[in-house]
């Protein structure tokens, strides 16, 4: 599969290095306002605990990522700033992804709870006691998500520069 040219670039520097600080961002005012009150984060608690958080964002993540990236790509192909992807030469799970993009977001968000839930437990029970300090949490919440949000939004742009050409819209 050959990608147009500026593609690898387009898709490394926009689609992730950029959300990479984003959602770093992003997450620590999110973890400052759910846990900031707090001294420690309850690890295996199901209402504000820290797996609990954790599993959330492997899920809502990858499809609020969605919600806004596959726009945004769309309005850049229209304009020139990315080159579409030709769907014939693509990766059976970029046809898999397709579709509208509330089924599309929701694919993705699935598919980072699936994969990633395992992990997420794993490392929790190996390495967090019965809770966290909140400063380590949201610190470990803020690099995960950046670190989901490198590898989650070029894949979703990806996609997203494979659609079809959007109709003309009538005026």
């Amino acid at each position: 599969m050959a990608l147009p040219p500026g593609a690898v670039r387009y898709l490394l520097i926009g689609q992730a290095i950029i959300p990479f600080f984003i959602n770093v961002i992003v997450n620590i005012v999110i973890g400052v306002l759910s846990f900031g009150g707090q001294k420690s984060v309850a690890t295996w608690a199901f209402d504000k605990g820290a797996v609990a958080d954790t599993i959330g964002t492997c899920f809502f993540l990858p499809l609020i990522t969605c919600l806004i990236v596959t726009p945004i790509v769309h309005r850049q192909l229209v304009t020139g700033v990315a080159s579409r992807i030709p769907v014939t030469d693509v990766p059976r799970w970029v046809r898999w992804m397709k579709g509208h993009m509330m089924l599309r977001a929701t694919k993705f968000g699935v598919t980072g709870l699936l994969l990633l839930t395992g992990p997420v437990y794993g490392l929790y029970y190996l390495f967090a006691g019965d809770s966290i300090e909140t400063v380590r949490f949201i610190a470990l919440k803020a690099i995960l998500s950046g670190l989901m949000g490198v590898v989650v939004t070029p894949l979703i742009a990806f996609v997203a520069m494979c659609d079809h050409a959007p109709s003309p819209q009538r005026r």
